[in-house]
């Protein structure tokens, strides 16, 4: 009985190590890399949805590298085949797409030129936890403020409305930070009403128009998200052009991964 216990692990052992197709490597690398890319968010307890779909789909690449010798013995050669057709094209084409939106996200750094008419500064809002700003928050209002101080001259808007688990709105959390580095509170108006950057940009253009401020906008937000938010901008008739503010790099890759999905979203339904 022992010996047949062996011989079967041993034969179970030596079909794993037989079938380390260049598929199966592919699969391996893709979880390890994924797995290590959105860890830290959820180290730091940051979750969101980009984040945790990234580490499902890096989890079962990571699964079906382990498991897929169990199987695939039992397939035929014309399944064997259709399986690798679609595994490839899936990688392919999954693969070009995030490159393509990844491009996108840094052309709309590099395009990110403050004008020198004049023009208003929009701050977009993020997650505020209770009522203190969150990291990529906080980072948006050290940005503004560095900005503001250089261009006295020059009024902001502080969008976003109040969301789950937030106290106070995310314009009053932007506001509160500014006024208490420096920055005078006649400059900052609040939009408060918004819930996605669709949002914030449509009715930010709104107390614009009521207050008689310039259409011209210095988007103040993230890297990864300025494309996205100067083109909502300029779809709604605003001149746009942005300030990045960096992004706390253990958080990068699930905001990344977020903005795959909105982007993705922006493309095919808006």
């Amino acid at each position: 009985m022992e010996k047949k216990k062996n011989g079967k692990r041993e034969t179970m052992t030596q079909t794993m190590s037989q079938t380390m197709t260049p598929g199966r490597i592919l699969c391996l690398v893709l979880g390890i890399c994924g797995v290590l890319w959105f860890l830290p968010p959820f180290v730091c307890g940051v979750y969101n949805i980009g984040g945790s779909l990234g580490m499902a789909i890096s989890v079962s690449f990571l699964a079906g590298s382990l498991l897929l010798p169990l199987f695939a013995p039992a397939w035929s050669e014309t399944g064997k085949k259709w399986c690798r057709r679609i595994f490839y094209g899936g990688v392919c084409l999954g693969g070009g797409w995030v490159l393509f939106l990844s491009g996108c996200m840094i052309s709309g750094t590099l395009q990110s030129l403050p004008p020198e008419e004049p023009h208003t500064v929009v701050i977009l809002g993020s997650k505020v936890n209770g009522t203190v700003p969150s990291a990529d928050l906080q980072q948006r209002i050290q940005t503004a403020e560095a900005y503001l101080k250089a261009h006295p001259e020059v009024k902001a808007v502080a969008s976003g409305g109040k969301g789950q688990g937030e106290e106070i709105s995310e314009a009053k959390a932007i506001q509160t930070a500014l006024v208490a580095s420096g920055i005078s509170p006649d400059r900052i108006f609040l939009e408060e009403r918004s819930s996605s950057t669709w949002e914030n940009l449509q009715y930010t253009k709104e107390i614009l128009e009521e207050e008689g401020l310039s259409q011209t906008v210095v988007l103040v937000t993230d890297e990864y998200h300025q494309f996205r938010a100067q083109q909502m901008a300029r779809q709604q008739g605003l001149t746009a052009f942005g300030v990045c503010a960096p992004t706390p790099w253990y958080i990068f890759s699930a905001c990344w991964a977020r903005e795959l999905l909105a982007l993705t979203w922006w493309f095919f339904f808006l």
